[in-house]
């Protein structure tokens, strides 16, 4: 009677710190308005926390710029950063699970100006773009774009208001945030014409550890899928 009570008693002292012996994940990410605010704040935040849960693992989280992010990244220091975009893999494979969701840039142009929309609309053209920001390979690589750097959205924003730039391509949630920001009220885009999309999701280490994170975290995305959670989190950034 005394062994059953032992036993017993074990196999309720694993289920109770059963959540502590979640594995541990460091993974890397980069501010955007609304999505990563800070370690704590942040749609992206939230959702990477939720789906971390649901996975059976704990975040160790890290912000940093996108071009710090990625390096360390491809050097190992992190098990994975979000959100990940294939144009910033270029340090070679990951493991990825299914995507969050598909991120749209867009063309701010000045109202009094041509209406910039495609991206053969930017032939020819003087667009402004931020310097570490992931555009997709198939705008940077059109060599009939002049492209024109700057080191943060809400000078590029400035800088297209003025006229020194004809068209400023930019995430659609960050181009509205450097707008108020710049004060400016002669800019405007097509919110119906994304210059470029891509797919938005999780990157793993191309490792059986990486592997096993990224089918975890595909199962409690589908889940999320079905039962609408992800859908809720995603919409508090509209």
């Amino acid at each position: 009677m005394r062994k059953v009570v032992v036993i017993c008693s074990v196999i309720v002292f694993m289920i109770a710190v059963s959540p502590l012996m979640a594995a541990s994940l460091r993974m890397g990410t980069y501010p955007i308005p609304k999505m990563v605010e800070s370690e704590d704040r942040g749609v992206f935040i939230d959702l990477a926390r939720e789906v971390a849960k649901r996975a059976g693992y704990v975040l160790d989280l890290e912000i940093a710029p996108p071009p710090r992010i990625v390096g360390d990244f491809s050097q190992g220091k992190f098990d994975g950063f979000f959100p990940a975009l294939d144009v910033l893999l270029v340090f070679g494979a990951a493991a990825k699970p299914s995507p969050v969701y598909t991120i749209q840039d867009f063309a701010f142009f000045r109202k009094e100006g041509a209406e910039l929309r495609t991206s053969e609309d930017l032939e020819g053209k003087r667009v402004g773009i931020t310097r570490g920001y992931p555009y997709a390979a198939e705008l940077m690589s059109n060599r009939k774009i002049l492209f024109d750097s700057a080191d943060d959205d809400v000078t590029n924003m400035k800088k297209l208001a003025s006229g020194r730039i004809d068209a400023f391509v930019v995430e659609e949630r960050n181009g509205l945030e450097a707008l108020k920001k710049s004060g400016g009220v002669s800019v405007t885009y097509d919110a119906t014409k994304p210059i470029s999309r891509q797919a938005v999701y999780f990157a793993f280490k191309s490792t059986p550890d990486g592997e096993n994170a990224a089918e975890a975290f595909s199962r409690a995305l589908g889940e999320m899928k079905k039962d609408g959670s992800l859908a809720k989190i995603l919409s508090r950034a509209n």
